[in-house]
């Protein structure tokens, strides 16, 4: 695809949707985030903005590990470890981390993943001083698609426009339903969120169900696949869609 019509549909997104599956780093895409032991400069390479997460499902990856990678690769953004669906501790790993980031090399920006009830702990990091620029909506990867616009609207009331605010793990399509209701949430306020991440892309062509011929260079296919399908996913946060359509072109795409 060439790049004058990619970057009409990047300049026209609602949100910029990052692609955190694995492609061999074979395609071009603006945004990418990967955790830290799969952060390489290969991918960073293959992307504008790149986010380093932390690997929550690692305990034995620290904070410390996340800045470390994020500044080896010259990440534009790390994301701070949380405690799942622990918004007290989170709070506190929060604190740490951000003492942390101040006295580290890294020079990059800190996403800080809040836990339930999100706006709440937003307030809570603003009592201990901290006043976050980036936010990420944790804890509701796998939540119904309702819960997630829910708690988005809250926390940007309490956030403001100058947040961004990043939907952890959120995708824009759920049990194959067109239009999605988070598509149809960012159509009716395109403010409502700066940024999402997923893999479903990587994840949906590597099924044995993906008709994909095996043998050498069977990754190119795959890479190929992962870009039609994240490029569909940005136009549909575009302007350019009618969001009310069938769902004849989606189904056949899946």
């Amino acid at each position: 695809m060439r790049d004058e019509y990619l970057r009409r549909l990047v300049d026209a997104a609602y949100v910029e949707i990052y692609c955190s599956g694995m492609d061999g780093a074979r395609i071009y895409w603006p945004w990418r985030m990967l955790p830290v032991h799969e952060a390489t400069d290969r991918y960073r390479n293959a992307c504008e903005r790149f986010i380093v997460d932390s690997a929550f499902n690692r305990p034995e990856t620290t904070n410390k590990d996340t800045l470390d990678k994020a500044n080896d690769v010259s990440a534009e953004f790390a994301v701070l470890a949380d405690v799942y669906q622990d918004m007290e501790q989170t709070v506190e790993a929060l604190v740490d981390g951000h003492g942390l980031y101040e006295s580290h090399r890294f020079d990059g920006k800190i996403i800080y993943p809040l836990q339930a009830p999100h706006d709440e702990c937003f307030i809570r990091l603003q009592e201990r001083g901290i006043n976050p620029d980036y936010v990420a909506i944790g804890g509701l990867k796998d939540a119904k698609t309702q819960r997630q616009i829910h708690a988005a609207q809250n926390l940007r009331e309490v956030a403001g426009d100058g947040v961004c605010l990043h939907g952890l793990g959120w995708g824009l399509r759920k049990n194959g339903k067109h239009p999605n209701e988070l598509v149809e949430a960012l159509h009716n306020n395109p403010k409502l969120l700066d940024s999402i991440d997923y893999s479903t892309p990587a994840q949906m062509t590597t099924s044995p169900n993906y008709d994909i011929d095996t043998g050498e260079e069977m990754c190119s296919l795959q890479a190929a696949q992962i870009g039609t399908w994240l490029v569909r996913d940005l136009r549909r946060v575009t302007p350019f869609p009618d969001v009310n359509q069938d769902q004849s072109e989606l189904q056949a795409f899946q």
